[in-house]
């Protein structure tokens, strides 16, 4: 072997090892996708590749920057911190929204949006929504009414559903949104002292209230009562004080069970008071 073809056998070994050491393995999950962007160092051009890595690995060259995405819906969480109620009560909650990407189309996502596309494109408006649609509602209504809860998730929702489709007539913005999941409100020690102190104020309300209805209906009950034992005195003929001693032999006869005859008007008629 001549000394030039020594010098380009080395010369290819040389490359060879050069292209082993400048290549790594990209493996990926099943529910991931992985976008390449090339940047050649002489040749060709680079960019993301409009072909993800969908399943295995692949081998990129050392200057092939990898981007991983999830293609199964993924929960973002968003902790609010005294955030108003209608009557400006500040409450503190989680509220957690579910997206997901839609498969094969990641390459479009990071050429449009970036690989931060949540954090510069969806949690700002998110949270801003979701600030409006509680603001709407009372602090009881935000800690404890799960129905009111779910009228803000769905208001957020639509509201969200609305703004990517907004965002895509520009340009497309390959993201579904799944869920909206409004947390109940916790309001600070404070708040929550207040709270109760009016909650109390409403339950003894609400009891004077019923004990109120039901003297009312005592009341009726005795006066009704009080009507017919007039009406039975005079259909009777009774005087007053022979009324009260009739309704005292009568309560005698009910708790020992006598048999009691009485003389009303002298020695007849007799009236036997248990018949």
């Amino acid at each position: 072997m001549t000394n030039m073809k020594k010098f380009y056998f080395i010369l290819m070994i040389a490359f060879f090892a050069t292209m082993t050491q400048s290549c790594y393995n990209a493996p990926t999950d099943a529910d991931e996708e992985i976008v390449l962007v090339k940047k050649p160092w002489i040749f060709g051009h680079g960019g993301v590749d409009d072909t993800p890595i969908t399943s295995g690995a692949t081998w990129c060259a050392i200057t092939t920057d990898t981007v991983k995405f999830k293609i199964c819906p993924v929960r973002y969480t968003e902790v609010f911190d005294d955030i108003f109620s209608n009557n400006n009560t500040p409450l503190d909650f989680n509220s957690y929204i579910t997206i997901q990407i839609q498969s094969g189309h990641t390459p479009v996502l990071l050429k449009n949006y970036g690989k931060s596309w949540y954090a510069n494109n969806i949690q700002v408006p998110y949270r801003n929504y979701t600030r409006e649609e509680v603001s709407k509602y009372s602090p009881f209504d935000l800690v404890s009414n799960r129905e009111v809860l779910n009228k803000i998730d769905s208001a957020v929702m639509s509201k969200m559903t609305k703004y990517v489709e907004h965002l895509s007539k520009e340009k497309e913005f390959p993201i579904i949104i799944k869920a909206v999941v409004t947390g109940a409100a916790k309001p600070n020690k404070d708040q929550l002292t207040e709270m109760n102190r009016t909650a109390a104020l409403i339950q003894k309300k609400e009891s004077e209230q019923r004990n109120k209805e039901m003297e009312i209906v005592r009341a009726e009950a005795e006066t009704a009562r009080a009507q017919a034992d007039k009406a039975y005195q005079n259909a009777m003929g009774l005087s007053s004080e022979q009324f009260i001693q009739l309704k005292y032999i009568e309560m005698i006869d009910k708790k020992q069970g006598a048999n009691i005859d009485v003389m009303i008007g002298g020695a007849n008629p007799m009236w036997n008071i248990r018949r």
